[in-house]
């Protein structure tokens, strides 16, 4: 035996599968196992010692074949295994063993057939000798790692045990300490459900910091930095642990930070670990001041000067303290108010741009950056001229490294704050194009790429993207020097940020790029019907990305001639691809495509689909990482299991799975490669978009669709369960237009699946931003598919519990921990609860209103609390406003609410300082007013008194819009009740309103009530009413066709029974807006 496990160890491959061979043949023998065991004792070769133990361990992963073994021999290999423990010296070896132990312990301690291996653990844990207690804690560690749920009826005295013994440790630095942390985290998963296990691990939490940072002072830096992984899965699975220590872990990890001694990697891990807490304990970081140490040490960190001097803020994909320190920064930006967090900023951010160190003034222009996607609204309203300003110096500064953050800084804002930063398009756009001249220039003089190229294009493409017309005069430049570059020799990485660029430039100036269509099409085509080396297979699905954004900004008409033949080269490229970036770009394309040819496409859609859905079924990219590099060593381990013995009893015992894998205890995890990822996810858009456009064409393959899609929908990636609702919403839209029986029952079915899951992920998911697209669902089924969706059972209160539970701040993704006093909330949180008060709103469209007037009771609560002054102006807006929609669902059954809400708009209309507050407030008075009725008639003087003093001294335009709204609502409801002389020569000054184009629907409403109603006072404002009539249709700020209808209807009207106005009007109208005028009404 010795002999064959000395051939597997050879170097030459024909030895190994010639001993391969013979032991599968000895290992068909029982009698090879004590064998085996033996050598593990008795070799003197540690490699060949370590070689049985690990063929043992492949061998008895599985349970089914370890109960093979007879009770003697099972008897025996245990004592043998725990003698080869205590007694051998090669730390190798010795892990092997106790991985071994570990793998046996699983098959026998749920039925306490080895009830010695705790009892010997526990002796030599709580032996006086170091050496003993720490293979008692290393052979610890091991067991719980292979089979955490075996531990169950033992959790509480281990951890009770391990507590002691960590506590009774003179030196906490060593490797004991260590595995003491290691025990815990793989005990976790089975203490989280005992009270008095959380609880002894609640009061050891300081002993836990105590002993990381004792890692860190010793060799043992490497301890440290694993030691995180124990505080990570507390904060995943045992909040309640880590909730008490946030101060003490803040500043346990500041302290480590500070030290200069501490290794680069496990500064990595500590940055990370505050993110962590930023996501989890906002609250917590916010009352115990903590906000303002972790900016300091985040600024001192990512000003310091990196060991290569490279593109400052291009670190997305390394591991380095910088990548890590901005990551964290988001982290901050994105879940804390940006009031508790922009001002310690600005306190580096203003010196920093003054700073005479780039690289201090770099971080500067970093960290405006990072703000951009968190604190959008709060930097829109308080800093946006001032961060724009230093980003158009910081982009002409003549340091590459502050010119290249200040170019990640305005694609940052040119990606989430349009569309303001569009207003300084004659300041970037003129660098921008400098910029491109030089690299134009460099290209050509030196035959290779500029540095940092990417931070240019990347600032370039995202600002042009959203200009939209603003871009016209500078395209005809744009275009020159762009085709200049994909006409020089270059290389393909800047031939693929131009060919994104042209994408961009298309997407701005839709038709107007007709000019320049047919040189881009001969571009693409070169790269999309040459065969392309690696090196230019970027230029291949660049070219494939650009075609579907040309397709969707040139204009139907002027694509539908190439829209065809567009989707025969898509489809032949992707027959003859298995490349994950060029098959995602196609399924992009064939999205965009559906927009032009829509059910001309069905001919093609059973191989498109097909496509798609295999992409979305694949577990192409998953990698899997093995411990201890076996993963060679694997196939080594199968082969010796796979006897024709085995395989006839597996074809036999089909059941006999024991729920295990081969493979599960040598996998540490899983990682899925980007590329495949986002191909699925394109695979998922692009199906619900095609399913939008192909309408009935996709109805074969709806069902299946909708089938895989619902597997993804808990997938670990965020953005794939996002494409998944969205997709899946589509889908029950389709379903919904189907008027048959078979169509409303595969509705019903879908929803029944689907509502249910949107639930679920609302309330557990702990990305905010998955949680806001199931509350978008939820928004757009009830307006769109109505009543069905609350048909199944359950289905009304699952959509009013989930509301419910965001309000109450109740879901996975909120921090649910109650401070006193502190009430704070990240933009996206008042996104997340301003998403559920539309679907409430919304569900008063599905509800009778006595249904819903229950719910409302409910809920109002929770809207009234935040209409208090002391909140945000985005939390009082919110309050009044989703209020205020809410009213036309309870319709006659607002009189109820009249006593409790009118009082409340009153006085806020009048006092409140913010202008979107006193707007909402204005609309909810008129909307009281139409649903109220009778209970309002009461109070029309107070109501006009407050509505007079507004139009008297309101300066915003949308605030005087809905003031004009509220009246013409009065009017609507009960004009008697008003006097009209003094009211409506007011109300019509106001006319046409300038912002809330909404409110024209409402204004001619009551104009037509009067009109109808024959009010002779009407008559002498019939020419002005008029005028305002035209010029809205003209203007085209008639918002729906209802509003159409009722303007169209006024002037027709007039044309009939005043003649002499009309005529007289068309004769002062300019001929633009008679000839339009004209072809509406024909």
């Amino acid at each position: 035996m010795e002999r064959l496990l000395l051939n597997l160890l050879a170097s030459d491959s024909a030895t190994i599968q010639e001993a391969t061979k013979e032991l599968k043949k000895v290992l068909q023998n029982p009698d090879s196992v004590p064998v085996l065991c033996q050598l593990v004792v008795t070799s003197s070769n540690p490699e060949v010692r370590q070689y049985a133990t690990l063929i043992l361990r492949r061998r008895y992963t599985k349970g089914k074949y370890w109960t093979k073994l007879s009770i003697p021999v099972r008897t025996e290999f245990k004592k043998i295994i725990l003698q080869a423990l205590e007694h051998e010296s090669a730390n190798l070896v010795r892990n092997s063993i106790a991985q071994l132990i570990g793998v046996i312990v699983k098959h026998e301690l749920p039925t306490n057939s080895w009830p010695e291996i705790i009892h010997y653990v526990q002796q030599l844990i709580t032996n006086e000798r170091l050496e003993n207690k720490e293979l008692g804690l290393y052979t610890l560690s091991i067991m719980t790692d292979v089979t955490p749920d075996a531990y169950t009826s033992h959790a509480r005295s281990l951890v009770m045990l391990l507590a002691q013994t960590l506590s009774s440790l003179q030196s906490l630095g060593n490797p004991a300490a260590f595995y003491i942390l290691e025990t815990l985290r793989h005990l976790i998963p089975v203490a989280k459900h005992d009270e008095t296990t959380l609880h002894t691990y609640a009061t050891m939490m300081p002993l836990i910091m105590t002993t990381i940072q004792a890692f860190t002072e010793t060799e043992h830096n490497n301890f440290a930095i694993q030691s995180f992984e124990l505080l990570d899965e507390l904060c995943e699975n045992m909040i309640v642990v880590i909730t008490p220590h946030v101060k003490s872990l803040v500043h346990m990890c500041l302290t480590i930070i500070a030290n200069k001694s501490t290794d680069e990697l496990l500064k990595v891990r500590v940055i990370s670990f505050i993110g962590w807490l930023a996501r989890l304990k906002k609250k917590a970081l916010v009352k115990h001041k903590l906000v303002e140490p972790i900016v300091d040490m985040l600024f001192a960190v990512m000003m310091s000067k990196p060991e290569e001097d490279d593109d400052c803020s291009n670190t997305d994909n390394e591991n380095t303290v910088l990548t890590s320190a901005t990551q964290t920064l988001d982290l901050l930006a994105m879940h804390l108010p940006p009031e508790k967090l922009i001002p310690h900023l600005l306190r580096h951010i203003e010196p920093g741009l003054r700073s005479t160190d780039d690289y201090v003034k770099k971080t500067s222009y970093v960290v405006i950056a990072v703000l951009a996607e968190g604190c959008a609204e709060y930097i829109r309203s308080n800093y946006l001229e001032f961060f724009l300003r230093c980003i158009c110096e910081g982009i002409s500064y003549p340091s590459p490294v502050v010119r290249n953050a200040a170019l990640y800084a305005l694609g940052q804002y040119s990606e989430h704050l349009q569309p303001e930063i569009s207003q300084y398009s004659s300041e970037l756009l003129p660098v921008l194009f400098e910029y491109l001249g030089q690299i134009c220039s460099y290209i050509k003089q030196e035959k290779k790429e500029p540095h940092a190229v990417g931070r240019m294009f990347y600032a370039l493409e995202m600002f042009c993207e959203n200009l939209n017309e603003r871009i016209l005069p500078y395209l005809p430049k744009l275009m020159e020097r762009l085709f200049d570059i994909l006409n020089a020799d270059t290389s393909p990485h800047v031939k693929e940020l131009t060919l994104s660029a042209v994408g961009a430039a298309a997407c701005a100036s839709e038709e107007h790029m007709l000019p320049y269509f047919e040189t881009i099409i001969n571009i693409l085509n070169n790269y999309l019907t040459t065969e392309p080396s690696e090196e230019n297979m970027c230029l291949q699905v660049q070219a494939v990305d650009t075609l579907g954004v040309v397709a969707r900004s040139i204009g139907e008409k002027h694509f539908a001639p190439l829209a065809a033949t567009s989707l025969d080269l898509g489809i032949k490229l992707l027959r003859n691809t298995v490349d994950p970036d060029l098959r995602k770009s196609l399924y992009g394309l064939f999205a965009a495509i559906s927009t032009i040819m829509k059910k001309e496409m069905a001919v093609t859609l059973p191989e498109i689909v097909e496509y798609m859905i295999m992409s979305i079924r694949s577990a192409d990219g998953i990698l899997m990482h093995f411990k201890d590099d076996e993963a060679n060593a694997l196939t080594v381990y199968d082969d010796l299991s796979d006897t024709e013995n085995e395989r006839e009893d597996e074809e036999e015992d089909i059941e006999c799975t024991d729920n295990e894998d081969d493979n599960d205890e040598e996998i540490d995890g899983y990682s899925v490669e980007n590329a495949y990822m986002e191909e699925k996810e394109e695979s998922v858009m692009a199906l619900k978009e095609i399913a939008e456009h192909t309408e009935e064409a996709f109805m074969p393959y709806l069902e299946r669709s909708f089938e895989e899609i619902f597997k993804l929908i808990n997938y670990p990636q965020e953005d794939i369960r996002k494409a998944s609702i969205e997709a899946l919403l589509q889908f029950c839209i389709n379903l919904s237009k189907i008027n048959t029986d078979e169509g409303k029952k595969a509705l019903l079915k879908a929803l029944s699946m689907f509502i249910p899951k949107l639930s679920e992920l609302i309330r557990l998911d702990e990305e905010p931003t998955v949680a806001i697209c199931g509350l978008e669902a939820y928004q757009t089924l009830l307006r769109q598919v109505k009543s069905d969706v609350i048909a199944g059972i359950g289905h009304k209160e699952a959509i009013v519990n989930c509301v419910m539970d965001v309000m109450k701040d109740k879901t996975a993704c909120q921090d649910q921990e109650e401070i006193e006093g502190i009430d704070i909330e990240a933009e996206q949180d008042g996104l997340l609860i301003e998403c559920a008060g539309t679907v409430f709103s919304h569900l008063g469209r599905v509800l009778s209103a006595e249904d819903f007037a229950l719910y409302f009771q409910t809920m109002l609560p929770f809207f009234l609390k935040r209409l208090k002054m002391d909140n945000s102006e985005a939390q009082r807006s919110f309050a009044v406003g989703t209020i205020s929609e809410c009213l036309s669902g309870l319709k006659h059954m607002t009189a109820a609410f009249v006593s409790q809400l009118l009082p409340t708009f009153l006085q806020t209309g009048a006092q409140d300082p913010c202008s979107e507050v006193r707007s909402n407030c204005f609309f909810g008075i008129g909307e009281l007013a139409l649903y109220g009725k009778e209970a309002v008639y009461p109070h029309y003087p107070n109501i006009l008194q407050t509505l007079s003093c507004a139009i008297a001294k309101e300066t915003d335009a949308a605030a005087r819009d809905n003031v004009v709204g509220a009246i013409a609502r009065l009017i609507i409801t009960n004009y008697s009740n008003l006097p009209l002389e003094q009211v409506f020569p007011v109300f019509v000054e106001q006319l046409p309103l300038k912002a809330d184009f909404l409110e024209h629907k409402a204004v001619f409403q009551s104009i037509l009530t009067l009109y109808q109603a024959g009010v002779t006072l009407l008559q002498s404002y019939i020419h002005t009413l008029l005028k305002v009539a035209v010029i809205i249709l003209h203007e085209e700020k008639a918002l729906d066709v209802e509003t159409q209808n009722l303007v169209m209807e006024f002037i027709k009207s007039v044309q009939r029974d005043f003649v002499n106005d009309w005529n007289a009007l068309f004769t002062e109208l300019p001929p633009e807006v008679v000839t339009n005028i004209q072809r509406i009404f024909s």
